[in-house]
């Protein structure tokens, strides 16, 4: 079986081990696409350009593989998918919708907490802005999630059966982080802001 590869046994077994080893580090490769992607709301489709601009970038940097000027533009273009995948997403259709549902939903969330509480921000005009501007996230994958941050997000906390609605928020919520898949890019900078306690302007 060996010999069907190499007639040297050696370096038929070293060509086996290279096989392996960039059939792993393909594999690798992909799923690290598949996480950046995700972070920005992208799915598979992003995480496919984004392998095809590493392959490109392959193609454009090999010695005398293509013309020069053809070399340049798939260099540039390699350069821009891998290092800004929300340019990628965003060319590719745009985030998730379960990735910017959740996204506003604790921007609200957040906006609120900043505005001294549910009484004082249902009056703020941009929080009245945010709130009306869930419908635009809604779909058949966010509608629970949805509804349950609109009964709740500005209404009393202590009010009767709000402890049962505010669990099943925490429920959805946990949910739809579940289906992104990996940490948002914005999920870092609100929990600065909430650990910090930063003031609404």
């Amino acid at each position: 079986m060996l010999s069907d590869i190499d007639s040297n046994p050696a370096m038929a077994i070293l060509w086996i081990a290279l096989g392996i080893g960039l059939i792993a580090l393909s594999v690798g490769l992909w799923f690290q696409l598949q996480h950046r992607s995700r972070r920005h709301g992208g799915g598979n489709v992003a995480a496919a350009v984004m392998a095809l601009a590493v392959l490109a970038l392959l193609v454009a940097i090999a010695p005398s593989f293509l013309p020069i000027d053809i070399g340049i533009f798939l260099l540039i273009f390699a350069l821009m998918a891998i290092y800004r995948p929300d340019q990628v997403v965003k060319a590719t259709g745009g985030a998730r919708i379960e990735w910017r549902a959740l996204r506003d939903g604790r921007e609200l969330q957040l906006l609120v907490k900043e505005h001294g509480g549910p009484s004082l921000a249902r009056q703020n005009v941009e929080v009245q802005e945010r709130y009306e501007a869930l419908s635009s996230v809604e779909g058949p994958t966010t509608e629970v999630y949805i509804g349950l941050l609109r009964d709740t997000v500005l209404e009393n906390p202590a009010a009767p059966g709000m402890d049962e609605k505010l669990a099943e928020l925490a429920d959805a919520d946990a949910a739809l982080r579940a289906a992104i898949g990996a940490r948002p890019t914005w999920e870092k900078e609100l929990e600065r802001r909430a650990a910090e306690g930063t003031p609404a302007e």
